[in-house]
Formats: C-alpha cells, sequence, structure tokens
C-alpha cells in the first residue's frame, strides 16, 4: 500500500501567498479601470459642457446688434461692445453686447427681443449674465453657469483685417470675436466668431 502524502506546511504558504497576490494584483487592475472609467466619464462631461458653452457664445455673437445702451453713460453710448474685465465685472477678460433673436411672439412675454447679455470669469466659472430689457437699471438678472475649470478668458476682435485688442470704434462692431480661453484640463482652446454684421438698431 503506497503512503499518502500531503501538502507541507510550506508548500501551503506558498499558494495561499501566490493566491493572495492574484488577489491584490486584481483588485488593482479593477481599481484603475474604475478610476479610467470614472475619469473618462468626466472628461466626457467636460467636453459637452465646452461644447454647449461654445455653442451658446458662437449664437449670441451672431445675433449681436448695435444698439445704443441708455442705462450708461452718454459719452459711452457710441460703443456697443466692450471687452473691459473691470466694466463687466470678471475676474478675468469678458464681453458684453446685445444680441436679436429672443424670441418672444406676439410679445406676450413682458419683456423685449433684444437681450443685454455678458459673458464673465467667476471664481474660474465661465458665466452668461442677461437682462429682460436692454435698459433695464432695476438689477435684476439672470446668471448661468456655461464651464468650470476656467483658469483665464481674453477676448479680442478684427475688423476689416486690423487686430483690436480693446474695441474702440465708434458706432460699428467688430467683424469676427476671437474668443481664447485656458481650461484646466484642456489648455488653451481659441475660437474665432463671425457676428452679423446688423446695422445699427434706432432707440425707440
Amino acid at each position: 500500500m503506497q503512503n499518502q502524502r500531503g501538502f507541507t506546511l510550506i508548500e501551503v504558504l506558498v499558494a495561499m501567498s501566490i493566491l493572495a497576490i492574484i488577489g491584490l494584483v486584481s483588485a488593482m487592475v479593477l481599481t484603475q479601470m474604475l478610476d479610467s472609467e470614472e475619469m473618462s466619464k468626466e472628461r466626457h462631461e467636460q467636453l459637452s459642457e465646452l461644447q454647449f458653452a461654445m455653442v451658446t457664445l458662437d449664437r449670441d455673437i451672431r445675433q449681436m446688434v448695435v444698439r445704443q445702451v441708455r442705462s450708461i453713460p452718454e459719452e459711452a453710448r457710441r460703443y456697443y461692445v466692450t471687452n473691459d474685465a473691470a466694466l463687466i465685472d470678471s475676474d478675468s477678460g469678458g464681453i458684453a453686447f446685445v444680441r436679436a433673436g429672443w424670441s418672444n411672439p406676439d410679445m406676450i412675454l413682458p419683456r423685449s427681443e433684444l437681450q443685454p447679455v455678458v459673458y464673465r470669469v467667476r471664481e474660474n466659472v465661465l458665466q452668461r449674465v442677461y437682462r429682460p430689457f436692454v435698459d433695464d437699471v432695476s438689477g435684476d438678472e439672470g446668471v448661468q453657469d456655461l464651464l468650470s475649470g476656467v483658469e483665464s478668458l481674453e477676448v479680442t476682435f478684427q475688423h476689416a483685417g486690423e487686430d483690436y485688442e480693446r474695441w474702440e470704434v465708434p458706432n460699428s462692431f467688430p467683424d469676427l470675436v476671437i474668443i481664447k480661453l485656458e481650461l484646466e484640463n484642456f489648455g488653451v482652446i481659441e475660437r474665432w466668431l463671425l457676428t452679423s454684421g446688423e446695422k445699427p438698431v434706432a432707440l425707440p
């Protein structure tokens, strides 16, 4: 009769060690996969946020109109676009103007079809600020957070082939608005946006 030989203590310890290593490696791989999936999801959300912000900016700038704002000092009314961060009350760059195309069929809503809008940066968030009336002095405004992780915003202009750091051409507005965003996760993004070329809108 043959002697039956079992596992020695060392063999059992080696086997347990191998199983423990396999379990540890599997857990690390699973954790990395979950982290990668979470990072991919965050990047996808940030990319969607960026695309929405750019589409919104492009839409507003294409509907830009030359319209005086009576609530600002008279000497500044000839300038219909500004990128003065101090005037806009922005942490980093910005742009303010009046746009058309704010649908209000049969004037049902208590507002006009022109909308003053401001794009500014507050606490690393690109915001769109708007008022119900162009000449509204009530202080009522809506604030829409468009894009987070904004480290800086720079707005410049181009008109008739010339570049402008500040828009100071009276009774007109630029052909192109150049938006440069520095983002925490995507680096520098630059977009050249066309304006509509509309003529001045007279004050009522």
